[in-house]
């Protein structure tokens, strides 16, 4: 009996979809202060603790640019192409970079800002490469808008006017990287040459004020030579201003150059690269000294001259010489016969040679001047003053007009580099509202979160609660369906509870005629103490008394003597100790355990024995016990015919219930407390 009821109970271990919806049902009002707790405690955050955080953005259009340039880009570099389009997250990158974001924490002063925002802003130790980590980790964010080259840029503050001041400072910080990044060797040339122009025209107003002045206080008449000379001066100035800029140009070209080649061989910085051996080394002293004879003969000839032209070919076969050299010098340094390598090399072995030439030709001219230099000596103070001057003042006017005039080309060569820049399309704004926190979504957020948590403590409280609390729970874990008692008890309220409960135990039979000789054994007891119990009892047994059924109710709780007049009950002392039986010829009789009777007196071979002979002239012995889990439940249940479990929410436990489903023929009932 009792490996089938256990089997009984394991079968009802499986949960189902009703079973669920009672848990829930049990558990309502958990689950109801679970949700509101959440609600609430949501609503204290957004009002109380939330510092509202603000979003200032902008949108970054990216163009074209050598920046993240592929094979195929320096190839199309090399061969005058145009670039490819740039990679967009190299360009976040540089956005969140240290040398963007370095300079916008300088220019609002963040390290200061911080440090006073700061709960102890005397002891916070904050540095500038922290403030720039925050940066980029907690306040500036970039991202890339899909198939497109927009970059979202966003600020998140909660103070929204620095915000904005930050978007401006990285969109202004970031355009500047930018158009160092994408400068070409013109590019370069060009700083160079707008940088000369303020300090060769402020010197050639000095040069020109001296040269009024010596022109006011002396008198003097220059002669042709003088004239010649200054002319020479001249046209010597001349070259050697095109000269320096076109060396300027060629180390440019040179520097970007060696800047591809470290992009198409994967190298994280530009590596500086220059061609040496001892036979270059010779060819370029050798240039160098025909360069200064060719300037020499010009001082003497024209340039259509024999001598000249003859030394203009010897120049021509050196840079030959020169350039050669420097392609088998570069030739080993291609990895894998790389064709755009190959490319590139030879165009810097081009470049090299071209800055090699015009440093020759720069000497020679060097030369010449000195020679003029010399020529001037030989002249009067006077003439000598005077031809300085006027020496002085043509070579800065011959220099201003120079760089005047290659500013004004490279500025034409360089327009089209103002459209290869970042552009932004979206200026930043300050928003009138908070980002966050979104409170209309935190708090779906939180409901919903209150709901799914109220759902998991109710099923961790039904799992960690032993107790009882409703009639399905009973009958989940039993398998049987009880008969059901309301309080506060009346006996007209449960009349058909009564009924029930006796079909139970005597089946159909209501009539007043003597049933079986032998009367029926019915032990009740309860899970829990249930005072209810005997108030069970005591209608039960006079519903049998009604039907004409001789009863006999022995309470081992000796909690019936506050149900009925002592003087019509038994103790039982009185009980083992009487020798008539007569006295049981009514239909209800009773035996309480007094508090004088023994402890387990109901132990006594006497009781038992006076229990059995009592068979033949009652219907009906009601035993009545405590707990499901006592010894006196345990000893009645072995000898009685069938067993009423009593039941009520909140008061019984699970565990006990498992003694009670045990006892053989079981009835349970449930005391309904609505």
């Amino acid at each position: 009996m009792e490996s089938k009821g256990l089997q009984n109970i394991e079968m009802n271990d499986e949960i189902t979809l009703s079973d669920i919806i009672q848990i829930l049902k049990r558990r309502k009002w958990l689950l109801i202060a679970t949700f509101v707790i959440t609600v609430a405690l949501t609503l204290v955050y957004l009002f109380f603790i939330a510092t509202p955080t603000y979003e200032i953005t902008a949108t970054i259009k990216l163009p074209k640019s050598s920046s993240g340039m592929s094979l195929s880009g320096a190839a199309a570099l090399v061969l005058g192409g145009s670039t490819t389009s740039p990679a967009v997250d190299e360009q976040i990158e540089i956005i969140k970079s240290r040398k963007v974001l370095g300079n916008v924490v300088k220019e609002l002063n963040l390290l200061d800002y911080f440090k006073k925002k700061a709960k102890n802003p005397e002891k916070v130790e904050l540095t500038e490469n922290q403030v720039i980590k925050m940066l980029a980790k907690d306040i500036v964010t970039a991202t890339s808008k899909k198939n497109t080259s927009l970059i979202s840029l966003t600020v998140a503050l909660d103070d929204k006017e620095l915000g904005y001041k930050i978007a401006q400072s990285v969109i202004k910080n970031y355009i500047e990287v930018a158009k160092e990044l994408n400068k070409d060797e013109n590019s370069y040339l060009y700083d160079f040459v707008r940088q000369q122009l303020p300090i060769v025209e402020k010197e050639l107003a000095e040069v020109e004020a001296k040269l009024q002045e010596f022109q006011k206080t002396k008198s003097l008449m220059p002669t042709k030579e003088i004239e010649q000379l200054i002319q020479s001066y001249s046209d010597i100035t001349k070259q050697i201003v095109d000269t320096q800029l076109a060396i300027q140009s060629a180390e440019a070209q040179i520097a970007e150059l060696n800047k591809r080649i470290s992009e198409v061989k994967g190298l994280a910085k530009a590596q500086s690269y220059t061609p040496t051996s001892d036979q270059l080394e010779e060819l370029k002293k050798e240039l160098s000294q025909l360069e200064i004879q060719r300037s020499s003969l010009l001082l003497k000839y024209t340039e259509e001259a024999e001598p000249v032209k003859d030394v203009e070919k010897q120049i021509e076969v050196i840079k030959k010489m020169i350039n050669d050299e420097l392609n088998r010098i570069t030739s080993a340094k291609v990895e894998a016969q790389d064709p755009v390598l190959s490319e590139l090399y030879a165009s810097l072995s081009k470049a090299i040679t071209e800055k090699e030439s015009l440093k020759a030709a720069l000497q020679g001219l060097q030369k010449t001047k000195n020679d003029l230099d010399n020529q001037l000596s030989k002249y009067p103070e006077i003439q000598r003053e005077y031809v300085a001057l006027q020496r002085d003042f043509t070579v800065k006017q011959q220099t201003y007009t120079a760089l005047k005039a290659k500013e004004e080309e490279l500025r034409l060569s360089t327009a089209g580099m103002n459209f290869n820049v970042p552009v932004v399309i979206d200026e930043p704004y300050i928003p009138e509202k908070p980002a966050k926190p979104n409170k209309k979504l935190m708090l779906a957020v939180s409901g919903v979160l209150g709901i799914f948590l109220g759902i998991l403590v109710a099923f961790l409280r039904e799992a960690t609660d032993q107790r009882i609390l409703d009639k399905y729970q009973l009958t989940a874990i039993t398998g049987v369906i009880p008969t059901e008692f309301k309080l506060p008890f009346d006996s007209a309220k449960n009349t058909e509870a009564m009924k029930e409960l006796y079909v139970k135990l005597f089946g159909n039979n209501f009539s007043h005629e003597e049933s079986n000789k032998t009367a029926k054994m019915i032990h009740i007891t309860s899970v829990g103490r249930i005072t209810e119990k005997n108030s069970i009892s005591y209608e039960l047994s006079k519903f049998f008394s009604a039907l004409g059924k001789r009863t006999l109710i022995i309470d081992t709780t000796g909690d019936f003597s506050d149900l009925i007049d002592k003087s019509k009950a038994l103790s039982f002392a009185q009980f083992i100790s009487q020798s008539d039986l007569a006295q049981y010829k009514d239909t209800l009789s009773f035996v309480i355990k007094s508090k004088d009777d023994e402890p387990y007196a109901f132990f006594n071979e006497t009781f038992l024995e006076k229990v059995n002979l009592l068979k033949d002239t009652m219907d009906a012995i009601m035993i009545i016990t405590p707990d499901s889990d006592s010894a006196e439940a345990k000893y009645f249940e072995d000898i009685a015919n069938s067993s009423v479990v009593v039941i009520k929410p909140s008061i019984s436990e699970k565990p006990k219930l498992l003694f009670g489903s045990l006892f053989k023929n079981v009835h349970f009932v449930w005391i309904d407390k609505k």
